[in-house]
């Protein structure tokens, strides 16, 4: 996982523009650990914001891997906030020997808590992707920080045989994955420390309870130049309404599709664009346990439900007239029921809820809205 083009990507720093981006650090285990904070175009801090951890690959860095995913144009249109962090020596502890007394997780913990801090950002919508070894960091946040993480999305990363044997997480974490058939640093086959794709992808429909058989689509091979292309699989729904998809891209290499092309490192898809496929996964999910999955603001003067105790039916009234989703958890902060509002009143049957209190939760494009109410 060493050869990452690095020549290239320094040379890319210089040639492609970058949008305005702040490095900030603070002291972790001795350790001062830098981070880049990329807020989207007109951030308010009276809004709250989905936050994309973007990690980089072995031997590369958080500046070159804004550049080369270029995440921040598909910030501003999305309206999330990125965070770019160093590993320690350009390396992250995935599970495969690099790094091994790092303590990785707890340093990326921090740097969630500390943006919480000091950015606006929604707590139920937390999510992290990565290059290679930055993707094989994500798997062990999913397994260790499933109550922080919503979903991950690694590219060319895979899991590693410790994150496979030491994940206890019993919370579904949706999952998308992209990778290359012809990855020559990390093989698609898998090796010493790793297992293989199709493997991965095995054990995570199985820990996110989906179906055994995917929706398969081959997208249009839009590019004929790139000699590579791309099969999508769906494993959907799963448990909590989680999800396992993933990119297959036949002859593609150890790179970032639509991106520009590191030859060095094989081809390198153009007929989609991860980082705005990243995108549009992470924004359709949220938290599924643990406090923060209902940790947020709630206005109490713009939503009522009544009536609370409630029996059968719960009646939703709101002067938030755009789309809604609805989500109802319980204690532990798991979902158990779902449904999408449009107009500024709906009605949710609780009739198959258990005795017990219960959390609903509104989310908007812009905020979300949390409310407690009790199932008698």
């Amino acid at each position: 996982m060493k050869k990452l083009g690095i020549a290239l990507l320094l040379f890319l720093e210089f040639i492609v523009p970058r949008s305005y981006s702040q490095t900030y650090s603070f002291t972790f285990d001795a350790i001062v650990r830098d981070y880049i904070v990329h807020l989207p175009t007109g951030y308010n801090a009276s809004n709250k914001y989905p936050l994309v951890i973007n990690m980089h690959g072995l031997t590369s860095s958080a500046s070159q891997q804004e550049v080369y995913t270029q995440m921040d144009v598909v910030a501003d249109t999305g309206n999330f906030i990125v965070v770019y962090p160093d590993g320690v020596n350009n390396a992250w502890n995935g599970g495969f020997g690099v790094n091994p007394t790092i303590d990785d997780v707890g340093f990326l913990s921090a740097m969630i808590d500390t943006m919480k801090k000091n950015f606006s950002i929604d707590s139920t919508k937390i999510f992290s992707c990565g290059l290679s070894n930055g993707g094989f960091m994500s798997y062990r946040l999913a397994c260790e920080l499933q109550n922080k993480i919503a979903a991950i999305a690694p590219v060319s990363g895979l899991m590693s045989d410790s994150t496979r044997l030491l994940c206890q997480s019993n919370c579904p974490v949706p999952l998308m994955y992209i990778h290359g058939t012809a990855d020559p640093v990390v093989s698609y086959n898998g090796a010493l420390g790793y297992v293989s794709a199709d493997s991965t992808i095995k054990i995570w429909v199985g820990k996110d309870g989906c179906p055994q058989t995917p929706v398969v689509t081959n997208l249009p091979d839009i590019n004929t130049l790139d000699l590579c292309t791309v099969t999508k699989y769906v494993y959907s729904p799963g448990q909590n309404f989680s999800e396992v998809i993933f990119f297959k891209i036949t002859n593609g290499g150890h790179t970032w599709p639509g991106s520009i092309p590191v030859p060095s490192l094989g081809n390198t898809n153009q007929d989609m664009k991860a980082s705005g496929e990243i995108w549009n996964f992470f924004r359709k999910h949220s938290l599924h346990c643990g406090i923060n999955a209902i940790e947020d603001n709630f206005h109490s003067s713009e939503v009522t439900l009544f009536p609370n105790p409630v029996q059968d039916r719960l009646q939703l009234e709101t002067n938030v007239q755009e789309e809604k989703k609805i989500f109802v958890m319980n204690v532990l902060g798991e979902k158990v029921l779902f449904q999408i509002i449009n107009s500024g009143q709906g009605t949710l049957n609780v009739s198959s809820l258990c005795s017990g209190i219960y959390f609903l939760r509104m989310e908007t494009e812009k905020n979300n809205y949390v409310m407690k109410f009790v199932k008698q």
